[in-house]
């Protein structure tokens, strides 16, 4: 009996763990005009210089970018209290620097999330905006990132970055690969339960982790906030009498 319980606990998590890697492995190129846009995830930057993790992608994303030449780059996230710059800034110089078209960059500086960075960067997009996306992050976030931008529409697909540190068997490369079992966990949650129950999932989660990892409470505190934030917004525009 104990073995059956411990077989159905870790067959999921094995499971996940096979798929992430296995995705992450995976790298889309920018050829044949296959995407008209190009978007790079934002993640953290330091006083306005990209960390080692956020530098990776956006090395990449130059790459892609200059097989033609002429596509849009969006560059996602917002910052954190105390931030003196966003994500979205720091990858755009950066990008300058690496000498992509400045007309090419469109900047988005909201988002502190995967989904929160999509939302934001459709909605400067545009609504009727249908083109064909490719999203830069690292490999063990491929998977998920892929799912989420599946899950509200995005026509798009991931190329995770070559040039990640997180690699194997580095501290770094078990910690993001931990992270992600959790988040694709709340993305199971979110298709069978519903965004609320989901949400709670998470919550627990970010606990967790938190105390596996205490620098990661402040981001899950702005988390929290927004997420309570859209809620009660969201809350009150159904509450609102619609227009005669």
């Amino acid at each position: 009996m104990k073995s059956r319980t411990t077989a159905i606990i870790t067959s999921p998590i094995l499971l996940a763990i096979t798929s992430i890697l296995v995705r992450g492995r995976f790298r889309p190129t920018n050829t044949r005009h296959r995407f008209d846009t190009i978007l790079v995830l934002g993640t953290t930057q330091y006083g306005g210089v990209p960390s080692r993790q956020f530098a990776a992608r956006l090395r990449w994303a130059a790459e892609l970018w200059h097989m033609h030449g002429t596509q849009n780059i969006v560059t996602v996230g917002g910052k954190l209290p105390g931030d003196t710059t966003t994500e979205a800034e720091v990858g755009r110089n950066y990008l300058l620097q690496a000498k992509v078209d400045p007309d090419c960059l469109i900047p988005v500086p909201e988002g502190n999330d995967t989904l929160g960075s999509y939302h934001a960067a459709l909605e400067r997009l545009g609504d009727d905006y249908h083109g064909t996306i490719l999203i830069v992050t690292d490999p063990n976030h491929a998977l998920r990132a892929e799912l989420l931008a599946k899950q509200i529409g995005m026509n798009a697909r991931v190329s995770p970055t070559p040039y990640c540190p997180a690699i194997f068997p580095t501290k770094g490369f078990f910690w993001t690969l931990s992270h992600e079992v959790g988040g694709l966990i709340v993305v199971a949650a979110t298709a069978a339960l519903g965004r609320k129950r989901a949400a709670t999932v998470e919550d627990l989660l970010r606990y967790a982790q938190g105390i596996l990892r205490p620098s990661r409470i402040h981001r899950h505190n702005v988390l929290r906030a927004n997420q309570q934030a859209a809620h009660e917004l969201a809350h009150e525009s159904a509450s609102k009498p619609a227009d005669k």
